[in-house]
């Protein structure tokens, strides 16, 4: 049976993908993987679901396609912040130290402007990330050349303290960002009325001394001037 859109709504392939996705992600982060149910996506996409076994095949491929999705935009983040750095001739301590700075604001901004990409990741964790494994990962053979690049220089320019992986940093530093904004409500239960967690500055506060720890942690101690 050929898809079929809501009458009077003319058929648009790219927009009605779109607006699939974003139901998808509203309904996977509420429900997770295995509690989010087709009819329901369809219902907030305002589409009939037929359009989504057209375009993504079943659950998992459309589940694959939203999280693709909001890879990429996290991926061109990244690429941008390391190409910042394969431009400089010689990797300084300082050119370093604003790399560090800036991929870890940019994380943690990130996840804060994506807070039902973080509800996702926190079902796939309880879950194993089981379904996660299944989903195709959107780094591209030139993407991870580029990294590995950015590590090589880092380790020659001696602005990394011995003995550090910096890849397994990275995943550290995503790990804490998304661990401190969705905890912080706890956080500031537990602390009690009148804390500097309830302040409207918390994320800010904690970027930065998320910033402070990964600057401290990774780079030698060099004098100062």
């Amino acid at each position: 049976m050929k898809a079929s859109t809501p009458r009077g709504r003319p058929h648009d392939a790219r927009a009605t993908q779109e607006a699939i996705l974003n139901a998808a992600e509203v309904v996977f982060a509420e429900n997770g993987f295995d509690g989010a149910r087709i009819d329901a996506i369809a219902a907030a996409a305002g589409y009939n679901k037929s359009l989504i076994f057209h375009y993504f095949d079943d659950k998992l491929g459309l589940y694959s396609a939203m999280l693709q999705r909001d890879q990429r935009q996290a991926i061109e983040m990244q690429v941008r912040i390391f190409d910042s750095l394969l431009a400089e001739d010689t990797i300084s301590a300082g050119a370093f130290r604003d790399f560090l700075e800036r991929v870890v604001r940019a994380t943690f901004d990130y996840d804060v402007a994506h807070p039902r990409l973080l509800r996702i990741f926190a079902w796939e964790e309880a879950e194993g990330w089981t379904t996660m494994a299944k989903v195709p990962s959107g780094y591209d053979q030139k993407c991870l050349e580029r990294f590995v690049d950015v590590f090589d220089r880092v380790r020659r320019a001696g602005v990394l303290r011995p003995g550090v992986s910096l890849l397994q940093v990275m995943y550290v530093v995503v790990n804490t960002c998304r661990a401190f904004i969705t905890s912080l409500p706890l956080f500031q239960k537990l602390a009690g009325p009148g804390n500097e967690l309830a302040r409207p500055e918390a994320l800010t506060l904690g970027r930065e001394q998320i910033v402070a720890l990964v600057v401290h942690g990774l780079m030698p101690d060099f004098p100062a001037g």
